[in-house]
Order: structure tokens, then C-alpha cells, then sequence
């Protein structure tokens, strides 16, 4: 609709605003979760690309447990985390077409089993984030 369109180039307009955050918190996570063993961080850059830190994704090893029970003890911490995307050849959509049959994919499925989303939108304030940083920090002891 054109109401959706006058948003979303509003929105626009403040595409570097937007990016700028997200990369400030990316780098504040990083810098507050830094020394935490066990858990793959997301990469600032690589030769191709500087991250924008849409979400800050981290991979937890198993001694910690799997996402599930992570995103459980932070929860009763008050932080709401969501799990990795599910690996495609395990969506039931396709799986439902025949598509994917007895195909295995162990590091899609180790990423979906171990990952999850901590907070990262634009609306946390600095606090915020020392907040979720101490509480996973706490949990992956």
C-alpha cells in the first residue's frame, strides 16, 4: 500500500542510523561476552563482508546443553532468546513434498540444535545489554 511505502522509505532514510546501532551493540556483545568458553561468536567481518549484526547469533557447545535448555535458564532469567532457524531438509513443508528424504546435514542440524538469538533490537539500551550479557554470561558458566 502507498502508507507502507511512505514507512518504509522513511525507513530508509535512516539506514546508516540503523546499521551504525546494530554494529555498536554487536561490538558491545562481543566485547561484554569476550573470554566465555564454549560458544562461538559471530564474526565482525570477513574478506567479503562487515557484519551488520541483524541478529547476534551465538553457538553453544554441548557441555553447556543444547539452545533449548540455554533459552530456558535465560528465560527465567527475563531474557527471550530465539533458536536458530530450522536446517531446511527438517522443514516439515518440505519434508511433507518427499524432499530431503533420509538426508543428513549434521552441521545445519549441530548449528539448529546449539544456536540461538539473544536480544539485539534497536529499541535495548546500552543497560539492556549489560543486562543480557550478565545473564548469559551467568548461564554458560
Amino acid at each position: 500500500t502507498n502508507l507502507q511505502a511512505a514507512l518504509g522509505v522513511a525507513q530508509l532514510e535512516r539506514l546508516d542510523e540503523f546499521v551504525a546501532r546494530k554494529r555498536h551493540m554487536g561490538a558491545l556483545y562481543t566485547e561484554l561476552l569476550a573470554g566465555l568458553g564454549g560458544v562461538q561468536f559471530p564474526l565482525a567481518r570477513t574478506d567479503a563482508a562487515d557484519n551488520v549484526y541483524w541478529v547476534y547469533g551465538l553457538v553453544a557447545d554441548e557441555r553447556h546443553g543444547d539452545a533449548a535448555s540455554i533459552m530456558r535458564r535465560l528465560a527465567e532469567r527475563g531474557i527471550g532468546c530465539r533458536p536458530f532457524f530450522c536446517p531446511l531438509h527438517q522443514q516439515p513443508v518440505l519434508r511433507q513434498r518427499g524432499w530431503y528424504e533420509n538426508q543428513q546435514y549434521p552441521v545445519a542440524e549441530r548449528l539448529y540444535r546449539q544456536g540461538f538469538y539473544i536480544p539485539s533490537g534497536l529499541g535495548l539500551s546500552v543497560p539492556q545489554i549489560h543486562e543480557v550479557a550478565n545473564a548469559v554470561r551467568a548461564v554458560l558458566r
